[in-house]
């Protein structure tokens, strides 16, 4: 697994997650499989529901997405974002799978925010390992 960080000149984040995969999951499947393991590291606390991560599935989204185009999602609000910027997309290319947030501007600083990112790190390293074995 590779992880490759950025921070843009304006501020914002660019986070991409790639591993070797044999097989091509499509962008909906990939989507599936991440949202999954959102609630896997989480023990449950934290769920994809209505559009936004949420705690417990109900409470204030803790990142809200506009709607899935393309295998891409743009992240449009939610407690941890600072404002609506960026977007989280899915992919297999050949021979690859993979996870990139890109532009992301956070609420977050500091040490709050290398927790941000340790954690859509650990995320992201299970999806991909899911998301590699995974049947198209």
């Amino acid at each position: 697994m590779e992880t490759t960080t950025a921070q843009n000149e304006d501020g914002t984040l660019d986070i991409v997650q790639r591993a070797p995969s044999r097989v091509s999951p499509s962008s909906a499947e990939l989507e599936r499989l991440y949202w999954r393991e959102v609630g896997r590291v989480t023990l449950g606390l934290m769920r994809f529901s209505r559009g936004a991560i949420r705690l417990l599935g109900f409470w204030p989204p803790m990142l809200r997405f506009g709607p899935a185009e393309s295998g891409r999602r743009e992240i449009v609000g939610g407690l941890f974002a600072r404002r609506p910027y960026g977007s989280i997309e899915w992919r297999a290319p050949e021979g690859e799978v993979l996870v990139a947030v890109r532009g992301f501007r956070p609420r977050l600083g500091g040490p709050l925010l290398r927790g941000e990112q340790w954690f859509h790190g650990l995320v992201g390293k299970r999806f991909l390992a899911d998301a590699a074995r995974s049947e198209p």
